[in-house]
Formats: C-alpha cells, sequence, structure tokens
C-alpha cells in the first residue's frame, strides 16, 4: 500500500465516522462553506454535479410525482 492510498483510507475513514460528518456539516454551514458551495456551483462542473444530486435526491422527497417530473424535465434541460 502506498503513502497516498493510505492517507485516502483514513480520510475516508474520518468523514464516515460521526464526528467527521460533524465537521463537513459545522463547514458546510458556515460563511466559508457557503462560499465554498457557491464557488464550486459556478463552474461547470458544480453545475452537473448539482443537477445529479437534485435527481437522486428527487426520489426521498415526499413531493407528488408531477412535480418531480417538472423538476427532472427543468433539470434536464438547463
Amino acid at each position: 500500500m502506498s503513502v497516498i492510498e493510505g492517507l485516502q483510507g483514513l480520510v475516508a475513514d474520518y468523514l464516515n465516522s460521526p464526528k467527521g460528518q460533524e465537521t463537513i456539516r459545522t463547514f458546510l454551514s458556515s460563511p466559508q462553506g457557503k462560499e465554498a458551495i457557491d464557488s464550486y456551483l459556478s463552474t461547470s462542473g458544480g453545475q452537473q454535479m448539482a443537477r445529479l444530486l437534485l435527481l437522486r435526491a428527487l426520489d426521498s422527497l415526499d413531493i407528488p410525482n408531477d412535480v418531480k417530473d417538472q423538476i427532472r424535465k427543468a433539470l434536464r434541460e438547463s
């Protein structure tokens, strides 16, 4: 195992832990986290990722299917 792989494993383990998830939540809700999200979403890659996540999140929302279909259509057209 290389040093890089070992570090990646440590980071992945931390991010999967309750403390790691709380750290992420705290950062994302901070002004710096919001700025980082806005900056990422202003890129084409960020917009593609947001569309993908929104499409996936729709499946778990408790809203009428016709509304979900309208949102899916709007996301595909943008």
